[in-house]
Parts: structure tokens; sequence; C-alpha cells
């Protein structure tokens, strides 16, 4: 946990992934997080299957860290009091509910702003606030089809595929968080909060920003290519002895150098090959030449000869072979956290390395709620009050 946000308080009222990833990123770089959740059950990863952990939903422990949690009744309009109680100290709300949600409970932007001008409100949905759409549910499958992400993924013979991550998500996530981190930096220049409104298929085709200029230029609908390029050959996944590798050829250097290494000179000559452009056009029967001459040697091998050349490759792995590859483990992706039921949980750490920073260690993902008595305290309420909210079951 670092200290790039300490002092900034974050109200989170999100569920699934999009939402809970973007205030865990919020919480990994310092602020504090504080989770609103509904009573008994909590957000809906908590009991997300298939993957448990002596009882702990891995999906919740897998984007909840660096969080407290609290429960509050929002169907009661005493939890909806506290909710605003609770506002008046807070720097970033955010929330993955449908589209207008938030509104309905009297926790919308604008009625919100009313008791904290500074408050920095961001909304991440499937199709945002606005457009004929806004009302609809998204889930990351749904946006990756819309998006054209799909279109673009499988083989070219075969059915549209999605990304084996819901990469739709975590765009969302992502995009939210740089809205969020932008807003601070206005918000201490003008002192001014505002409403951010961040979606899956905008970001989702955020994504896919290369395909979008490549057919803007000349109206040609991007097709399924499998591991190839559209803009770059040869740049796929290759079969060799014993397994496939990947390869890329950036520029005219790397492509001759490769040619030579293989043993296939012939090729920086041959007419249908000259340059990128050419290789692209034609990059079906470059594969096939290509790939009869990968599956006479092991992927190791090729792995090492091609790197030792300055040429940009390497193996296609499992999530097994992936986390324990040694530069993974040297680059120390994956935290671990002391969970007070699951115990000691290994989970993907923060992405960003930074040259000036430190942090305590990582606090585990919160039991439901956890922390709800020490922030209605900290709010203000007496102790007296606070028994009385849990007597009548407002809060959890």
């Amino acid at each position: 946990m670092l200290n790039f946000l300490e002092g900034v308080r974050v109200l989170d009222f999100t569920q699934f992934l999009a939402g809970p990833y973007c205030t865990m990123v919020l919480g990994d770089l310092g602020a504090e997080v504080i989770k609103v959740e509904r009573p008994r059950v909590g957000e809906v990863y908590r009991t997300y299957g298939p993957k448990f952990i002596k009882g702990e939903s891995s999906s919740f422990l897998s984007v909840n860290r660096n969080k407290k949690s609290i429960v509050i009744d929002l169907k009661d309009a005493r939890g909806i009091e506290i909710v605003k109680r609770l506002v008046a100290e807070t720097d970033v709300l955010v929330e993955n509910f449908k589209s207008g949600t938030m509104d309905r409970l009297g926790l919308g932007y604008e009625e919100l702003e009313q008791i904290n001008p500074a408050l920095i409100y961001c909304s991440i949905s499937g199709f945002g606030s606005t457009g004929p759409y806004r009302d609809r549910g998204g889930f990351d499958l749904i946006v990756q089809g819309m998006s054209g992400l799909m279109s673009m993924t499988g083989e070219a013979d075969g059915p549209p595929v999605k990304v084996g991550t819901p990469i739709s998500d975590m765009g969302g996530a992502a995009f939210g968080t740089i809205g969020i981190l932008a807003a601070l930096i206005e918000r201490a220049k003008s002192g001014k909060g505002q409403y951010i409104d961040a979606s899956l298929l905008d970001a989702s085709l955020a994504w896919t920003t290369l395909p979008i200029g490549n057919y803007l230029a000349d109206g040609e609908i991007p097709g399924r290519l499998g591991s190839a390029s559209p803009q770059n050959a040869p740049y796929q996944a290759f079969a060799t002895s014993n397994g496939h590798l990947t390869i890329g050829t950036g520029n005219q250097r790397l492509w001759e150098t490769l040619c030579k290494i293989m043993g296939l000179e012939e090729l920086i000559h041959d007419e249908r090959f000259p340059d990128n452009a050419a290789r692209v056009r034609n990059q079906k029967e470059l594969a096939a030449l290509l790939e009869e001459k990968f599956k006479e040697r092991t992927t190791e091998y090729w792995i090492e000869v091609l790197n030792d050349a300055g040429i940009p490759t390497g193996p296609i792995y499992n999530m097994e072979e992936a986390l324990n590859d040694p530069h993974v483990r040297a680059r120390g992706v994956l935290w671990e956290v002391d969970h007070p039921r699951a115990g000691k949980v290994t989970v993907m750490g923060l992405p960003i390395k930074f040259s000036a920073a430190s942090g305590d260690a990582p606090q585990a993902p919160p039991l439901l709620g956890e922390h709800t008595k020490a922030v209605l305290h900290r709010a203000g309420y007496t102790k007296e009050e606070i028994e009385q909210f849990y007597s009548d079951e407002i809060v959890g």
C-alpha cells in the first residue's frame, strides 16, 4: 500500500469487477477506501463461485484488498441519511450500479454535490449515463461483442471469440481510475469536484484505436486473423516441434535477420515479401513457409537463438507457467495478504513500479461489515445511536 493518495477518502458503492478494481487501485495508491455493502450478504462477489479459499470467494479476494467494509441498508431512509453524512467528509465516490440506480436512491451526483461541492463522483457502467443504451445492463461479454473486439478475435475461419479475460471490465476500471486521478489534480487547483462518466463500451472502443484508425482510413472492416496482425508480418504465433512460440519483426532489419537465422535467405529477395506491406498482403503464404521451418526445432531452441539475435520472441504460457517465469517473479507482481479466514492469500498486485515510493504491506480484503462501527463513530454518531442502528438492522 503506497502513500500517494494518503488523506483521500473514497466511498465505494461497487460490485463485480470494474468498480471494485478501480477502487482497489485507489486503495493500493494510499486512499482510504470505505466499501458500502448490503446487509447480510454483502456485494455479489462475496458469494461468487466457483472458486473459494476456505469459504472466501477468490473473485472477491482478487479485487478488494486495501478497503474497509461497512454495511448500510440503502432501502431504509435512515441508511440514506448515514451515507449523506459520510459524503460530507468524502473526496471520491465510485459506483457501478445500473445507470440511474443511485439517482433513484437519492444518492445521485446532483444531490450529493449540494452536500459536498468538492466531491468527485465516478460512475462506471456498461454504456454510460447518456445515449439510447444508458438503461441497459452491460456485462463484459456483451460489450466485447458490441465494441467490435470479438469480431477481430479468433481464427479467420472460426466464430467470433471473446478475449480470455474480462478486458472490457478492466478497461472501464482503468479509465475510471484515470478520470478520478485527473479530477483530483484539477480539484487541487480549482477546489471543485465533478462527475466522471466511464463506460465499458467506451473503454473497449478505446482498446481498438488502431483497428478503428485503419477502418476510418479506407472503410475496410477488420476481420479475424487468429494471432496474426493486420499491420505487421511476420507477427504471430507459430508451431514448433514441441509446442508454440510468438514472434514479431517490427522492421526490415529484423525481418532479414530472421531469414538468415532460419536459413531462409531466399525469402529476403522473394517478390512476395520485399517489405512489410507486401508481407502483410501475403502473410498466409509467408506463415506457411516459416512454420515449416519452425517445426524442425523446439520452442526452447528458437527462443534462445532468436532472442540472442535481438528478435522479439517468447513462449505461449499457461497461467502456471506465466506466474513461475523467473522474470515475472523478479518483477514482484504477486502480493501476499493475511486474511483472517482464508489465511495467507496470494493475489495479483499493482502493475506499476515507482522509484520514489514506499508503503506498508497490503491489507487483506475486509470481512463484511468489519469497519462499520469505526466509520460511524468517526462520522460523529454516538455509541447509543450506533447500537440502535444495529438493533434496527440498518447497519451491520
